[in-house]
Parts: structure tokens; sequence; C-alpha cells
């Protein structure tokens, strides 16, 4: 399993506009193969600031989608008007887990 993560910084006041432009463009996305999941956290302390956290099965799969028309022309394309320029992307392995992904109680937490 492996990890994308994606730190960011929006141009400001922007974060509930571009919240509603990613849902719309994941959603529109459909589903991508080798992916199990993925989320959208914004920074607590600056709240321009945030990442996307993704989980994929394979390397390839993870490779095969960055390099992909559907993440240049139907996610990235409708994103980019609300990103400052300044981002870091990291691949990882995940080393250890423990517990699910997503556990129900968390579904309470967040305001969908």
């Amino acid at each position: 399993m492996l990890l994308r993560i994606i730190r960011g910084k929006l141009k400001p006041g922007t974060w509930d506009a571009f919240e509603r432009a990613y849902r719309a463009a994941i959603s529109n996305a459909g589903p991508v193969e080798g992916l199990c999941g993925r989320w959208l956290v914004q920074d607590l302390d600056d709240p321009d600031s945030g990442s996307t956290i993704s989980l994929w099965t394979t390397e390839e799969a993870l490779r095969a989608y960055e390099s992909s028309d559907l993440l240049k022309n139907a996610i990235t394309a409708k994103l980019a008007p609300f990103f400052s320029g300044q981002y870091e992307t990291r691949k990882c392995r995940v080393r250890f887990a423990a517990g699910a992904p997503a556990p129900d109680e968390w579904a309470e937490e967040i305001d969908l």
C-alpha cells in the first residue's frame, strides 16, 4: 500500500470554493483503478493550506494515475485556479497500519 500526500497552499480566502470544486471534480472523475480512498484535509493553523491524501494498492496504479489524462484534465485543470503555487508531493510506502482507514465513528465527526 502507498500513500500520496500533496501539501499545498491556496490563494487567500478560496478554501470553500476549492473544496466544492474538489468534491465535484472527484465525483465526476469516478472510480480509479488501484485507489482505495482519499481525503482532503484543511490545516487548523492556516485555513488556506491543506493536504490531499490518497491510499493506493500498488505503485504501478499510483504512477498510472499520476500520468493519466483523468488527473490532468478532469481534476487538476478544475482545481488549478485555486492554487497559489506552493505545494509539495510525497509518495510513501505504508510500513505499518492499525485500525481501518476510515472508521465508522469518524463519519459522525466529519461535517459533510
